[in-house]
């Protein structure tokens, strides 16, 4: 729950506040300086961390994030953007909150890498969904609008991130982490050089970028690590999805592939799947039962409780204790 407080005679949450603060701030400095509402919305997160103290410190991390993301969405209204500059639902946020939960149980400690982190927004929702955690954060993103935002997220929300301001499927400068998260942009990578030296890269024409952000993201990883990919649900019905499905057979143990509800998404070519990986273990593992799955509508209670119980008694069997 977002925190109160009085205002006049008005009950106005702490999420309100900052929205409009921020919104506001945003706004004004657009028509000071004609840049974009993302780039003064990061700005406007900056202002408030260093002239409201007050404020911030009134509020939780939860109003901070949400406050962020209302303004956000407010914006998206307004201003046409791209599809890859889209921030990740809280719906999903949650859930892939949750699955990095389950997974890493035993683990306080985790360092994290989120690959193609855009704002941060799916880390922050990750730090806030798990506080009994300590993270290390490394976000990697090549867009240098949205990589200055998630700087001024990271100090607005005061969640210590690395940010890493470069292409996701270049060298990475992080690696042995624990576990990779990633909402993957869809697409071809036009580096043609660099996908030839990569595993998941065609030998003619354009790679697809979201292949080799999985490779990339097994790579990232200590052996044994996780990682937790929004992916397109059609990832595994391409002409080319041999070479994919070798690459998953011989450098990963699959895990799950989770479809998210086609309630959230617009059209079927839209419709995305929690990807489930583990790096192959030094050691030699039992094997585990892929769960391939459709998430219920988040709004049904009844049949995400099901859901629940059906994916922590698959966890038990396949995963506890391994």
């Amino acid at each position: 729950m977002g925190s109160f407080y009085l205002k006049g005679n008005n009950m106005e949450t702490m999420i309100e506040t900052l929205f409009k603060k921020l919104d506001g701030k945003a706004k004004e400095l657009q028509q000071e300086n004609g840049h974009s509402y993302i780039e003064n919305l990061g700005l406007s997160l900056e202002a408030i961390y260093m002239h409201d103290r007050e404020l911030l410190e009134r509020s939780t991390l939860s109003d901070r994030r949400k406050a962020f993301q209302f303004a956000y969405l407010s914006m998206l209204k307004e201003e046409m953007i791209q599809p890859n500059h889209q921030i990740t639902p809280d719906s999903i946020g949650y859930f892939v909150s949750y699955m990095v939960k389950m997974f890493t149980e035993e683990q306080q400690n985790l360092s994290v890498v989120d690959i193609g982190s855009g704002t941060g927004h799916l880390s922050a929702t990750i730090n806030e969904q798990n506080p009994e955690k300590m993270f290390q954060h490394s976000l990697v993103e090549v867009d240098p609008v949205l990589a200055r935002v998630s700087v001024h997220l990271a100090n607005f929300l005061e969640v210590p991130f690395d940010i890493y301001p470069q292409d996701a499927i270049m060298p990475l400068a992080v690696e042995e982490a624990d576990i990779v998260v990633g909402d993957l942009p869809v697409g071809y990578y036009p580096v043609d050089e660099r996908s030839h030296d990569m595993k998941l890269g065609f030998t003619e024409g354009h790679s697809f970028s979201h292949h080799l952000m999985i490779e990339q993201s097994i790579k990232a990883l200590k052996p044994g690590g996780f990682s937790f990919l929004v992916v397109p649900s059609q990832l595994f019905e391409h002409d080319r999805v041999e070479q994919l499905q070798h690459f998953i057979a011989t450098e990963s143990i699959m895990q799950a592939f989770l479809n998210l509800p086609k309630s959230l998404f617009k059209t079927e070519s839209a419709q995305k799947s929690i990807l489930v990986l583990q790096k192959k273990p030094e050691q030699k593992v039992a094997p585990v039962e892929v769960l391939l799955a459709n998430i219920p509508d988040f709004k049904d209670g009844t049949a995400m409780k099901k859901f629940l119980d059906e994916f922590n008694e698959w966890y038990q069997i396949n995963r506890k204790n391994k």
